[in-house]
């Protein structure tokens, strides 16, 4: 991941919407408390040989909490595009940083973040950890979490899980999508639009994951391979639930041209992406990444380079995730919380679907402004066709 990080963009960032009046003074000594509590948000790569790094909190300076001014209703969101395209130093660290968008009567609390430190289920224990503030913090810093091989059941590797990690993301590239700069869109279903979804998604037998795969799948209307983010935590160690690191490893989900209705459809992709998150399926995926450590991080560096240079190896990129954390904490309610991801060269889309407090909270983002809004439309369209 460091070496991807390296010649990749590797940004993620999760950003909270809130109602109620910032107080950069207490935010600032929750990041304080945060920092000691999640120690990974703190961290430097030391030691940067031919063969191996690793990870440091000595001599990283306090976490970054950049102040801007709301001068129109999507300046949160001109800001998580240019977070995102901003990359981390991982020889100095830290390897997270915030933005506080002050809009007067409500804000938004953009949390950015290397992706070697966070995935998105983390990055939301780090805002409910920030919004309830220092009350809680720590006598003692806390350790730095194991890596998600290390909490596998049987963290061994064998040669034949390079195999697996190489088939799960084998595919023909595909074009480019550097039409312009990197945008990032938000759109959100409410509460009864939510529930009928899901409702509707329980009496078809099927997710709101394998749902939203087969809207984008058939916005295309060709076959695609989507890239489709596993959480891990469902076969690690229970160390991992609530520690703050990346517990999720990604597969590419091939989907062909629709022959039957929406939703026979769904059943199909959820049943064809349920068979691969199984620990036998998962497993071989994060173990295989302590094979990689034997090649020299700038072979590694490079050879990314190379293939992302050559095209995307998906059409579209969905993760989902349900964040249960409350919306309320004192003055402040949150109202929204959206994640976003800038981590290939393609500019391929990516869209993030976050559930909180019965509502659903999409995102896309891509280098094509006009494709991806399309897009987004197009699968939006098949959604509601397939509800009515």
């Amino acid at each position: 991941m460091w070496a991807a990080g390296r010649t990749l963009p590797f940004n993620v960032a999760v950003i909270a919407q809130l109602h109620g009046r910032a107080e950069p003074s207490r935010l600032r000594a929750a990041l304080a408390a945060v920092r000691r509590r999640h120690p990974l948000l703190a961290v430097r790569v030391a030691g940067p040989g031919r063969w191996r790094a690793w990870l440091t909190t000595e001599n990283v300076a306090d976490l970054e909490l950049r102040l801007v001014k709301a001068t129109a209703p999507d300046s949160w969101a001109r800001v998580v595009e240019e977070e995102l395209q901003r990359p981390f130093d991982t020889a100095a660290g830290p390897l997270a940083r915030f933005v506080l968008v002050d809009a007067g009567d409500s804000f938004g609390l953009i949390s950015v973040y290397h992706h070697l430190v966070a995935d998105a289920s983390s990055a939301a224990i780090v805002i409910h950890d920030i919004l309830r503030g220092p009350a809680e913090d720590p006598s003692e810093p806390a350790v730095l979490p194991p890596p998600a091989d290390a909490l596998l059941p049987h963290p061994r590797p064998r040669l034949s899980d390079l195999r697996k990690l190489a088939r799960s993301l084998s595919g023909a590239t595909r074009r480019h999508h550097h039409g312009g700069p990197l945008t990032f869109t938000t759109w959100s279903l409410d509460e009864d639009e939510t529930s009928t979804l899901l409702a509707r998604c329980r009496t078809e037998g099927t997710t709101l994951q394998a749902a939203l795969c087969t809207a984008f799948a058939r916005a295309f209307a060709r076959p695609v391979h989507i890239a489709v983010a596993a959480d891990l935590r469902r076969i690690l160690s229970s160390a991992a639930r609530s520690a703050v690191g990346l517990y999720a490893v990604g597969f590419l989900q091939p989907i062909g041209t629709a022959t039957c209705d929406f939703w026979t459809q769904a059943r199909d992709v959820k049943a064809d992406i349920h068979r691969r998150l199984t620990p036998d399926e998962l497993a071989p995926l994060v173990r295989a990444h302590r094979l990689l450590s034997f090649i020299p991080h700038q072979a590694m560096a490079s050879l990314l380079h190379r293939s992302e240079s050559q095209g995307a190896r998906f059409d579209v990129s969905i993760s989902n995730a349900r964040l249960p954390i409350p919306t309320g904490y004192g003055p402040l309610r949150l109202t929204a919380l959206y994640g976003a991801a800038h981590t290939s060269l393609s500019g391929a889309p990516l869209v993030i679907a976050l559930g909180i407090d019965g509502r659903l909270c999409l995102s896309i983002t891509s280098t094509d402004a006009t494709g991806s809004q399309a897009l987004y439309e197009r699968a939006m369209s098949h959604l509601t066709a397939a509800l009515n």
